[in-house]
């Protein structure tokens, strides 16, 4: 990989760290502030809900959801929109990890829902058929290389996106021979901000 690619690369985890960072100041005015709540909240449903149209979850599918955060939106939004009967959701903080435990408890949906301290890195995701990236999860292009080597063949990614940041991704990392993009929703944010869905290409074969 050249110079300018690597470069690249920084450039596009640097600014999935900065939304990460906002996340969690926004995440901990929403746990503390109910308006800050139903603003944030309803401003993901928007996102969401389009998303879910393009992952089409049955009642047979195992859901996981890389970066939960303080407030596990989507792993809520999808138990209560889809008929999922239960997701997984990690964090690679374990001290937002437990946070998005407890707030999940205390909305009584631990029984649905579990969340781990883990690592989309190197997390195992064979039996999981629909996987969430979330915006501010970081670095992409390893999380990306293990998926694409690891995720059951014929499984749906969602994989939020950013100015194309997903899209060179997949170019730098020559990473289309085994994920393809087949659909995308569109961010209430405007034509920068999207949502991907990649599917795992069934006549991919490891190296």
């Amino acid at each position: 990989m050249d110079y300018d690619k690597k470069e690249h690369l920084k450039f596009i985890d640097r600014r999935r760290k900065i939304i990460c960072y906002k996340f969690i100041f926004k995440e901990f005015l929403a746990r503390c502030i109910k308006f800050s709540n139903h603003h944030l909240t309803n401003y993901r449903k928007k996102i969401i809900l389009e998303e879910l149209k393009i992952a089409k979850i049955s009642s047979e599918d195992e859901v996981l959801f890389i970066g939960c955060g303080l407030l596990p939106t989507t792993p809520m939004l999808i138990i209560e929109e889809t008929p999922a009967k239960k997701i997984t959701a990690i964090d690679n903080s374990s001290i937002i990890a437990r946070l998005g435990e407890s707030y999940i408890n205390k909305k009584g949906l631990s029984d649905r829902i579990r969340i781990e301290y883990a690592d989309g890195v190197n997390y195992p995701v064979e039996n999981f058929d629909v996987i969430f990236i979330a915006t501010n999860v970081w670095p992409i292009a390893p999380i990306l290389r293990h998926l694409s080597f690891h995720m059951k063949n014929n499984a749906r990614l969602i994989c939020r996106d950013i100015k194309n940041d997903i899209k060179n991704v997949l170019t730098y990392e020559s990473l289309y021979e085994s994920l393809s993009i087949e659909s995308f929703s569109q961010h209430p944010s405007g034509p920068d901000y999207k949502s991907l869905l990649l599917i795992k290409n069934d006549n991919f074969q490891k190296i």
